[in-house]
């Protein structure tokens, strides 16, 4: 097991622990990013096999962002991330499995665990749009690299680069980019089994 994910980890756990956490459930949220990504440990028993390749999309997302501790641990990585897409493919977007891919980096399909925790990130190309989707986890996201919009009916904005979204259990909410890719890190608590669905 490369150490370059164990540092990846300390990475999110040491820029977590650097945000002003205000209180409520966003706080709580950020102080749970930075124990779960403290504690985790190495999985003995993962294949790191990718459904897509999209290293050179993210090598985009990382040039198109300014750096920080999880920019240079994403470069420095020396085994790529786990890179899928588990939805059915739509047909009115046949081409999402290739324009966007999920991470797992802690969780039980990712190369490092923690207990009830899913943390890896959400990397999706220019000009795409996924889909109103949700699931019973509560999520934090945090943007590394790109501008999108962000859409949790009826509200919508756009978010840039450092910012957090919190998305309550089974809250509807759906993304957004433009010119740029976008890179976010997302972090699951709750219920991590069920999975997300298009709505």
């Amino acid at each position: 097991m490369p150490s370059s994910f164990l540092q990846l980890a300390n990475a999110i756990a040491s820029h977590a622990a650097s945000l002003q956490c205000a209180p409520g459930v966003v706080g709580d949220a950020i102080r749970q990013l930075a124990q779960v990504t403290r504690s985790a440990t190495p999985r003995a028993s993962f294949t790191g096999a990718s459904s897509h390749d999209h290293g050179p999309l993210l090598a985009d997302a990382l040039t198109a962002t300014g750096s920080n501790l999880i920019t240079h641990a994403l470069a420095d990585l020396r085994e790529p991330l786990p890179w899928h897409y588990h939805y059915p493919q739509r047909d009115d977007a046949p081409d999402l499995a290739a324009r966007i891919g999920f991470a797992e980096l802690i969780g039980p399909r990712g190369p490092l665990a923690a207990p009830n925790s899913r943390v890896g990130f959400t990397l999706m190309a220019p000009h795409t749009f996924y889909p109103l989707h949700n699931h019973p986890a509560v999520e934090l996201y945090l943007v590394i690299a790109g501008t999108a919009e962000w859409i949790a009916p009826p509200l919508q904005r756009l978010v840039p680069p450092g910012e957090l979204i919190l998305h309550p259990s089974n809250q509807p909410h759906a993304m957004r980019t433009m010119q740029e890719p976008l890179l976010a890190l997302y972090a699951w608590s709750g219920d991590i089994a069920a999975p997300a669905v298009y709505i």
